[in-house]
């Protein structure tokens, strides 16, 4: 995660850059911060996409934050999160124009810090954890979480999500898994048939029984392997709930 932190006060980015590395060790996240303290000395080196997160100072020497902020909306209209940094809560409307994602009373604390990086990871989970689909035409986007089973029929996919909808889309099963990154959720239990490990209830007797009632039957060769898989992922989400943001 590649921070900015623009700031006057050295105390203040010092303290902010403490609590980012705090939290990159205890969530194991790479950080690589810089400092600046001058808006003009952010600009002069900006470029597109240069960082993930940006903490801006509102009440800077100089070019102030906003102004600052605008003009870094201009050359990457929403690349970066922005999170304004200020003693008053005043300049709050026109923080916001410039598309913020947070504001911030300093003095900052590592809680409100902490809040608003896991709010940072969690909102960019949400965005690459959609699929676009087509249906009927359509163009649809998806969240890969909802998506309960995938089931071949002739050159289309039937995609079942939970809540009950299926959409109906001319694809094939390794077309629909290039699309989720290959995610280690879905299971291939069947010939043409997909289904999200999180909501399988059991396996049993050659079937796989799903929480929302549906069953697949199981391949009868290679049903231990898909048994090992789905208790692999169990584990593995079991393990990365105690690193959850």
């Amino acid at each position: 995660m590649k921070l900015a932190l623009v700031d006057d006060e050295l105390c203040c980015t010092t303290q902010i850059e403490q609590f980012c590395n705090i939290f990159g060790r205890q969530y194991n996240i790479p950080m690589e911060l810089s400092s600046f303290q001058s808006g003009d000395a952010f600009l002069e080196t900006y470029t597109s996409g240069a960082y993930s997160v940006v903490f801006m100072d509102i009440c800077m020497k100089g070019t102030n934050g906003v102004e600052t902020a605008k003009k870094m909306r201009e050359i990457d209209h929403a690349g970066s999160f922005l999170v304004f940094l200020t003693s008053s809560s005043d300049f709050m409307p026109d923080a916001f124009s410039c598309h913020a994602f947070d504001y911030l009373t300093k003095p900052v604390s590592d809680k409100n810090i902490f809040k608003v990086l896991k709010d940072i990871l969690k909102y960019s989970q949400d965005l690459s954890d959609c699929i676009k689909i087509t249906c009927s035409r359509k163009t649809i986007p998806v969240h890969i979480n909802e998506i309960v089973s995938v089931v071949s029929d002739a050159h289309y996919l039937e995609i079942q999500l939970n809540s009950g909808s299926i959409y109906r889309s001319r694809m094939t099963v390794s077309g629909f898994l290039k699309l989720t990154g290959t995610d280690s959720r879905f299971l291939s239990i069947n010939k043409g048939i997909l289904v999200n490990a999180d909501y399988i209830k059991s396996i049993q007797d050659n079937c796989c029984f799903l929480t929302n009632g549906t069953q697949f039957p199981i391949r009868i060769r290679g049903c231990q392997e898909i048994e090992q898989a789905f208790s692999n992922y169990q584990f593995k989400k079991l393990r990365s709930s105690q690193w959850h943001f």
